[in-house]
């Protein structure tokens, strides 16, 4: 017996190293879908921040003094901060005697400030052609007023 050698201990140690690299493997795909999770929602709540902010300034289009902009005139909006680092930020220009862009980019960070996710939306409104009492003094362009853009 003193010339025969064992496999099972080399055996045994395959064994470990590959059930090792399987559970490496597996944990680093968890973290992967986690991080991509993450970049998803971040993109959904900037997304969402954009469009609101947009159609909050065509509510407050009045309150705003928008409608005393001269065609050329760009006006920027406040800053607006929401939950989850999640701010807004934008500019009405208006383009002519009727028409009126509302750019709106919203920006979530994380605690140090580095930008996590950033989109972009924009509405092309026009006057509306007569004032009626408890409306709105401007529509979005039925079908195509949406502008949608991940801008820089």
């Amino acid at each position: 017996m003193t010339g025969e050698r064992g496999m099972a201990l080399p055996l045994a140690l395959m064994a470990l190293v590959v059930i090792a690299a399987l559970i490496a493997a597996s944990f680093s795909g968890a973290v992967l879908e986690q991080r991509l999770g993450r970049g998803a929602l971040s993109g959904v709540q900037v997304a969402g921040a954009a469009e609101a902010g947009a159609a909050a300034t065509v509510g407050q289009w009045q309150a705003l003094g928008l409608d005393l902009m001269a065609p050329g005139q760009t006006a920027a909006l406040p800053t607006t901060s929401l939950p989850g680092r999640v701010s807004s930020t934008g500019t009405v220009r208006r383009l002519n005697s009727e028409l009126y862009l509302v750019r709106v980019e919203a920006i979530r960070s994380d605690a140090d400030g580095a930008v996590l996710a950033r989109r972009g939306s924009g509405l092309v409104v026009r006057v509306r052609d007569s004032m009626t009492p408890g409306l709105l003094p401007v529509v979005p362009l039925p079908g195509r007023g949406w502008l949608r853009r991940a801008w820089d």
